[in-house]
């Protein structure tokens, strides 16, 4: 019997109204299957848009609010009477990372949740990480809703789906992961082993503005103007690698995620489905996909051996490739000094804050917390 194909479905979504945004919401899900697929109404759902940390949302850092309202509404629509949405960020409060986009409990009848609880989840399965600190609510949750933002990322290329769940790790503990998981592929097997050990029902990516250049929080917004809604993680970031005309091969988290078996990045595996101008369900092969929705003009990381997410060529890109201080753009407000996980630092000021930070290179572990947390967008990948 011929094995099934992952379904992935894109489609147009020009801004972010309201009503755009969830009826594109409603016709994507209904193309995979119906919401029923994923949740039963009596379960208690989590919703995890991307809130990497409190950012308006013109900076297409964070899961668009509109987003986050229409799956709200779709729920409430339903029938789901037990739905908490948030997100563990790396700096701040879930609540205050939610009200800077203008999200309240009671949205939909749904809760802010506080994801500052630490729960140690034991995973002897993994085969990477075996243990989780994770937040309190993702191992209440019997069904959880995946909203990921469609963005670059230093350390994997990309950030979607499958990256998207370090939000289920407690803030705190962020930090000790990068030091524990050090490099890319290394790094995306521990977010494979999340996936197996808890992962979403159903993943629904927000890519109507992008990001690209120097993601996942100091890029640029680009207008991608599509949506992307899939049961596969590793589908779904894959499409999202045919669209901006990437390589998936060259994504650690596509190609660990499928050895792992949370998903499939192989071309011939993956079914796209959209929706013609006349409203009929249309099937698209990789060309006919980009051709309709996809550009190339989106500034991702096209180069690299495909052997760099497989083998010691990671680690050496890793050592290669460091992360550089923009002194004109800096702030000297210390948020990348606080926030290096390596024990003693491997960013430091030299002589007060009169001048940038400065790295001492042969502590650096190359995971650019300091770029992602830059408010100042003054730190880059070399």
């Amino acid at each position: 019997m011929e094995e099934k194909r992952s379904l992935v479905a894109v489609l147009r979504c020009d801004d972010y109204s309201e009503e755009r945004v969830y009826g594109t919401m409603k016709k994507g899900i209904d193309l995979i299957g119906g919401m029923g697929m994923f949740a039963r109404p009596s379960d208690h759902v989590l919703v995890k848009p991307n809130f990497l940390h409190s950012s308006d949302e013109s900076r297409a850092v964070t899961t668009h609010p509109s987003v986050i309202r229409g799956m709200l509404r779709i729920l409430q629509e339903e029938g789901y009477g037990d739905v908490m949405f948030g997100d563990s960020p790396a700096m701040g409060s879930c609540r205050g990372a939610a009200n800077a986009l203008g999200l309240t409990d009671g949205t939909y009848g749904a809760r802010i949740a506080d994801m500052s609880e630490t729960v140690t989840y034991d995973f002897p399965e993994g085969n990477t990480a075996r243990q989780f600190q994770f937040t309190r609510e993702v191992t209440e949750a019997d069904s959880i809703i995946n909203l990921c933002k469609m963005k670059t990322h230093a350390l994997e290329r990309i950030t979607g789906a499958v990256k998207n769940v370090y939000g289920f790790v407690c803030g705190q503990h962020k930090a000790a992961g990068h030091v524990r998981y050090p490099n890319d592929v290394v790094f995306a097997k521990m977010l494979t082993d999340i996936h197996r050990a808890v992962g979403p029902k159903l993943s629904i990516m927000d890519g109507i503005t992008a990001m690209e250049g120097n993601g996942p929080s100091s890029g640029d917004p680009f207008d991608m103007k599509v949506m992307l809604f899939s049961a596969d993680p590793v589908a779904l970031d894959t499409v999202f690698c045919w669209l901006v005309d990437l390589d998936p091969a060259l994504v650690p988290t596509n190609v660990q995620g499928e050895i792992a078996g949370i998903g499939r990045c192989t071309e011939s595996m993956i079914d796209v489905v959209t929706l013609s101008d006349d409203g009929q369900e249309e099937h698209l092969t990789r060309g006919e996909l980009f051709s309709r929705y996809g550009n190339a003009e989106f500034d991702v990381v096209r180069k690299g051996n495909v052997k760099s997410v497989l083998s010691l060529w990671s680690r050496i890109m890793n050592r290669v490739g460091r992360p550089v201080i923009d002194k004109s753009k800096c702030l000297k407000c210390g948020v990348c000094v606080e926030h290096c996980p390596v024990e003693g630092g491997a960013i430091h000021f030299e002589n007060g804050k009169d001048r940038p930070p400065v790295y001492d290179y042969s502590r650096c572990i190359r995971c650019y917390c300091c770029q992602e947390l830059c408010p100042a967008k003054a730190i880059r990948k070399r």
